[in-house]
């Protein structure tokens, strides 16, 4: 390349004009594929698999091909499980159970799912099948909020998120014995409203603080929330979990946290309406990013997506220690109401501008190829660009020369 270059420049000045403008053409073309692998890649907008009629309000993906949707329509709930392409109704209109009391479906390392029922009451399910799931070994009445299991299996402790009989929020604990622990004995105003597990002893939580009625400027009627975040220790037995870490309370900050994601040995991403948090449970030091999200998903390359509201152009990506804003080729075209991710791709489940349920997926698989792409063609055109321009140069010195 670099002698047909070469022998083109030594050509009549017509023929270095057509060289000159075979560069540009270069540099254009190479600015355009370059601009063409900025927007993420491997997203679809597609039909929802269940029906446009049914919106999706809570989905857990065990693998590609199984997972549980809890679906709405025309006033009826129904539990649909889907294996290897078929789906069936798990919970219905007709079922001895209400589908309708489902807000949480917790995931468990044996790929069933825990969902409740009234009160303490569980129910677990694992391929299509339930079974009643004890959690209240006791005589205390509470109601769960929700519930997750060790993710670090060296045991099958669960922490569970309470209302208790006097209208407080707390944490229990269920250890592997059949043992349920004793409510947090103080909540410090927090409406508690979901945990995650970090280690075998330590459970991420995230709430909103509700002032009493006589403390700020507030309406007694209408309080402003202000999202929180704790760190809970509880190590199984009847001892109830303690709060050992509570974030401060700024009165400034106006909305909710709605998903933890556990990023590496030392960090969660804490993902909210208002801000997102990456906080070190460790040091108890706390890195906010100012991105607001109505969904967030951990990949299983260790790094985080989290997903603003409709008609937004941006996701955030976490990964290592950086974090960066990446473009969406058009604008989100939902109203996000669940998400999942089945170890390769990502699912959001909502409603378009007229209502009708859809479902954006996003294959994560497709972000390192592209970015490999990226890579390749940024060093073919500094490549190709040297060998020009060092062709060029050595031409005008033996022009000068002579």
């Amino acid at each position: 390349m670099a002698k047909v270059w070469k022998q083109m420049l030594k050509q009549e000045s017509e023929h270095q004009w057509l060289a000159i403008g075979v560069f540009f053409v270069f540099i254009i073309l190479g600015a355009m594929m370059i601009k063409g692998t900025s927007f993420i890649p491997g997203i679809d907008l597609l039909d929802n698999e269940i029906g446009d009629d049914f919106r999706i309000m809570e989905s857990t993906y065990i693998d590609e091909n199984e997972n549980y949707l809890l679906t709405y329509s025309q006033g009826d709930y129904h539990l649909i499980w889907t294996n290897n392409g078929d789906s069936s109704t798990v919970i219905g209109p007709n079922s001895n159970h209400d589908a309708s009391l489902i807000d949480f479906m917790a995931k468990l390392s044996n790929d069933s799912i825990i969902i409740p029922q009234e009160g303490s009451s569980m129910l677990l399910i694992q391929d299509g099948n339930i079974f009643p799931f004890e959690t209240n070994f006791g005589d205390d009445f509470f109601a769960i909020k929700h519930i997750v299991e060790n993710q670090q299996k060296s045991n099958d402790n669960l922490l569970m998120l309470t209302n208790e009989a006097d209208g407080k929020y707390g944490f229990r604990g269920l250890d592997s014995n059949g043992i349920t622990s004793s409510p947090t004995p103080d909540n410090h105003n927090v409406e508690w409203q979901k945990v995650a597990s970090i280690s075998d002893q330590l459970w991420i939580a995230t709430g909103v603080y509700l002032p009493s009625p006589s403390v700020g400027d507030d309406s007694p009627a209408t309080p402003s929330i202000h999202p929180v975040y704790a760190s809970i220790i509880w190590s199984g037995g009847y001892t109830a979990p303690m709060i050992n870490y509570l974030s401060p309370i700024d009165t400034k900050e106006v909305g909710e946290y709605h998903s933890i994601i556990h990023y590496n040995h030392d960090e969660v991403i804490i993902a909210g309406t208002y801000e997102t948090i990456r906080f070190n449970h460790v040091t108890n030091s706390a890195e906010k990013i100012d991105f607001a999200s109505v969904a967030a998903i951990s990949d299983d390359c260790n790094s985080a997506w989290l997903f603003n509201g409709m008609d937004s152009r941006s996701v955030l990506r976490i990964s290592e220690d950086n974090h960066e804003i990446m473009k969406l080729p058009h604008e989100l075209p939902l109203t996000v109401e669940s998400s999942g991710f089945d170890g390769e791709t990502i699912y959001l489940h909502g409603t378009d501008d007229s209502g009708t349920s859809k479902v954006l997926t996003f294959d994560t698989s497709a972000v390192g190829s592209i970015e490999s792409g990226r890579g390749f063609l940024n060093l073919s055109f500094i490549i190709v660009s040297l060998i020009i321009f060092s062709v060029m140069a050595i031409n005008i010195y033996d022009r000068f020369r002579q």
